[in-house]
């Protein structure tokens, strides 16, 4: 969700040498963030001159004074502003308004021009979609029926749509000729293997089986992504794909997608939007408002558009 974001520094600093710095992943996240020549660096140790401090933690902070960066451009929480130059207090609450647009906040008070309704916009080169489609085609799929599916979340399982969902509605989509691939961690391939377990058409497991950058060129090459509220939902909005997402313990206002492609199913329980990691509630109320013949349908209806 800060892709927009970047996307305006990209355009701002035109000819000046880039560097994107965080976790070793975004090195695969690279080739598709439409951010022309940006190189990835482990640390802020890179002699740069500027830097804009996306996380909201205290070391994203301490790192960048401490790597003596002159200008460092970041929001003033944690105790954190005496090491940031100049900081910033934000306009929008996390809490409450979408990400994206808090994102794009930090850099227009840094003066840099970002149009207001910046859309999450991606971009995958014809070699990557290939290198999906013959991922694909080793496993024994055919890239014109498969469409990708993402039942875990990081964040932690209130937001997970349950696995008998799934299985229903994957049973339902390959018996209509669909070859799901199931995306996910290492620790989500059990998620998987009970999502896929009624599925009687070719179909693929890929949970810690991929590298970030091979799930992602799965994405591009798919023909549609059913997913919780996640990362990857995000990857395939930005990338054009069509998406289906079910959203419950978190609110789309504050975390939805942005594209046209899309399709969100959330009917709030009235605990919703909890925001918390695990449910409390007997029968995770916000995620069975949403039928899986719901949840059928949008598929059906996305796939017949795209």
């Amino acid at each position: 969700m800060a892709q927009p974001a970047m996307h305006a520094i990209a355009q701002h600093q035109q000819g000046s040498p880039l560097k994107l710095t965080g976790k070793a992943w975004l090195a695969d996240l690279i080739p598709f963030l439409n951010l022309g020549h940006v190189e990835y660096h482990p640390s802020c140790r890179v002699g740069a001159h500027e830097v804009f401090i996306f996380r909201n933690s205290f070391s994203a902070a301490w790192q960048a004074f401490a790597a003596r960066i002159p200008r460092r451009h970041g929001f003033s929480h944690d105790c954190r502003g005496i090491l940031l130059r100049p900081s910033y207090r934000p306009n929008l609450n996390m809490a409450y308004d979408h990400h994206r647009q808090y994102f794009l906040d930090l850099v227009r008070q840094a003066g840099i021009d970002a149009p207001q309704d910046s859309p999450v916009h991606l971009h995958a080169e014809q070699h990557e979609i290939d290198a999906g489609h013959d991922l694909m085609r080793q496993h024994g799929l055919v890239p014109e029926r498969v469409l990708c599916v993402a039942p875990g979340a990081q964040f932690g399982g209130a937001k997970r749509y349950p696995d008998l969902g799934y299985r229903a509605v994957l049973k339902t989509l390959g018996q209509a000729g669909w070859q799901p691939i199931v995306l996910g961690m290492r620790e989500d391939a059990g998620i998987g293997d009970s999502c896929l377990m009624a599925c009687t058409s070719l179909a693929w497991n890929a949970c810690g089986e991929t590298s970030l950058r091979q799930a992602l060129q799965l994405l591009a090459g798919c023909r549609l992504l059913l997913c919780n509220d996640s990362g990857l939902m995000h990857v395939a909005a930005g990338l054009d794909r069509p998406v289906v997402a079910v959203f419950g313990a978190t609110a789309p206002t504050r975390t939805a997608p942005s594209g046209g492609n899309i399709q969100l199913l959330y009917t709030p329980a009235p605990c919703s939007p909890c925001l918390q990691r695990e449910c409390n509630v007997a029968g995770h109320p916000c995620m069975a408002n949403v039928s899986t013949e719901a949840v059928i349908r949008a598929c059906c209806n996305m796939l017949q558009q795209a």
